[in-house]
This record gives structure tokens, C-alpha cells and sequence, in this order.
């Protein structure tokens, strides 16, 4: 199975790219099973953030040249393209955070899978690189839309232009990442903040997430509009009571998600 997934912590879902033989890079197949992973998280209740990662020293190399260029190219001839990647770096497919743990080298594509991620860990042995126009073409699954938006525009436009990688610290100091670790250390830090997350109440987290991902493509205005209006929202629910009955009483909050 090229994508493994499971529940290892309570409110916390793994996916795991898993073609190592391959450097984790993605073939039809790969990216049909991830649609699927992304479809299995956002349903089930007991989920409340997403870990994503891959096997061994890569976490994805990107899309398997060999195998999804022809793909793509055969779906842009029937227009039967739907524009993202993985199912992931056009529209998300899930409300859940998803936490990106970058074990080693995001490629192409596999740095656009880390792009459409919410939070972005990694490995001190990860590497980072958008190398698409040394073959001929773009990063055309989020990569040149996104990587101008979130470091400094002439880093990323380095990046872009040359096709060359950086390293994890490098990524840090960028903002692409907000640490690094040591790769032992990765899935455990990753399940830590994951289960951080799981453990808040799960309106909150919904709202606060989609304001995070939309308010990039709105006016301060607007975005301030949309916090005020969820701020409102969550006044009202069950779970902003429970959670101020448990902070006055001391005690851990039983959020129910209401």
C-alpha cells in the first residue's frame, strides 16, 4: 500500500506516503489513495488534526515523472484536469488542521503537499525544493502561488528560478517551517502538537483554522469582519460555556464539538 493511514493518538490521524523505494514520489495510484486518506480523516469524529508524513529519508520527491506527467497530460487533452494535486493544493478537503512532518526531502510536489499544510515541522536532515523548471516545467500545484506568500518573496522567487533546494535551517530562518528537529525526535514532536491541537475545543478549531486559511485572500477589513463574527458564533456554544465553567472550576473542559 502506497499510502498507510491510522489513529495512533486519540483526536490525531496519520497519513503516510509510503513508496520509499521511489523516494516517496507519486504515481495515479498514490494520488487516488491520498484523495481516499483525506476523505477517511475529515469523516471520522474521533479525528480532530491530521499528521502527514513519509517513509524513510523522504517525505514525497515530488510526482513520479514517469508516471503522472503522461496522467496529466492525458487529463489536460480531455479537460478532465480538476487542478489540484493529492486532493490537497487546490481545495482542502478537510476543516481539520493538517501538520505537515517533513522527514527528508519535499520536492516538487511533495513541498506543495507541505505548502497546503497548516503547520509546517521538520527533520534536520529535510531539504526543500521546487525543481520543476529544470525539466520544462512550473510548479503548478500550489508551489509558484504559495511559496511567494509565505517567505520573502526574493527567497522564493530563488527557489523558483533556479530549481535549487535549501536545508531545514535554512527553511526556518525563511519562515517555511516553524522548527526543526532532530529526525528521531520528529513523529513524537509531531503527535505532541497534534494532540495539543485535538485537545482544544473542536468549534474553535474549525473556525479559527478557516479564518487562517482564508483570511490570505481577504482584506483586513474583511478578515476582521469574519473573526468578529466567529468570535460571536463560538460566544454561543456549548463548548465556550464548558470551557469557562472548566477554567473557573479548575478542572479539564468535555468539549462534545456543540
Amino acid at each position: 500500500m502506497t499510502v498507510l493511514r491510522d489513529i495512533p493518538r486519540p483526536g490525531v490521524a496519520l497519513i503516510t506516503i509510503n513508496r520509499p523505494d521511489k523516494l516517496n514520489s507519486i504515481d495515479p495510484a498514490t494520488d487516488l489513495l491520498l484523495r481516499e486518506a483525506w476523505a477517511w480523516a475529515e469523516q471520522a469524529d474521533d479525528v480532530r488534526c491530521i499528521v502527514l508524513t513519509g517513509t524513510k529519508k523522504s517525505f514525497c520527491a515530488g510526482g513520479d515523472i514517469a508516471q503522472l506527467l503522461p496522467d496529466l497530460r492525458r487529463r489536460n487533452e480531455i479537460n478532465a484536469d480538476d487542478g489540484t494535486f493529492c486532493g490537497l493544493t487546490r481545495v482542502y478537503p478537510t476543516r481539520k488542521p493538517i501538520l505537515a512532518a517533513v522527514n527528508g526531502l519535499a520536492f516538487g510536489g511533495g513541498l506543495e503537499l507541505a505548502l497546503a499544510s497548516d503547520i509546517r515541522i521538520a527533520s534536520a536532515n529535510a531539504k526543500f525544493g521546487l525543481p520543476e523548471v529544470q525539466v520544462g516545467v512550473l510548479a503548478g500545484a500550489g508551489g509558484a502561488t504559495r511559496l511567494p506568500r509565505f517567505i520573502a518573496p526574493a527567497v522564493a522567487a530563488e527557489m523558483l528560478l533556479t530549481g535549487e533546494a535549501i536545508d531545514a535551517d535554512t527553511a526556518l530562518r525563511a519562515g517555511l517551517i516553524s522548527r526543526v528537529v532532530l529526525p528521531e525526535q520528529l513523529m513524537d514532536i509531531a503527535f505532541r502538537i497534534a494532540t495539543r491541537i485535538a485537545a482544544n475545543a473542536p468549534l474553535a478549531i474549525v473556525r479559527t483554522l478557516e479564518l487562517i486559511r482564508k483570511s490570505r485572500s481577504l482584506s483586513l477589513a474583511d478578515s476582521l469582519d469574519m473573526e468578529r463574527a466567529s468570535l460571536q458564533y463560538l460566544l454561543a456554544s456549548a463548548d465556550a460555556k464548558e470551557g469557562i465553567a472548566a477554567f473557573s472550576e479548575k478542572r479539564i473542559p468535555a468539549f462534545t464539538g456543540h
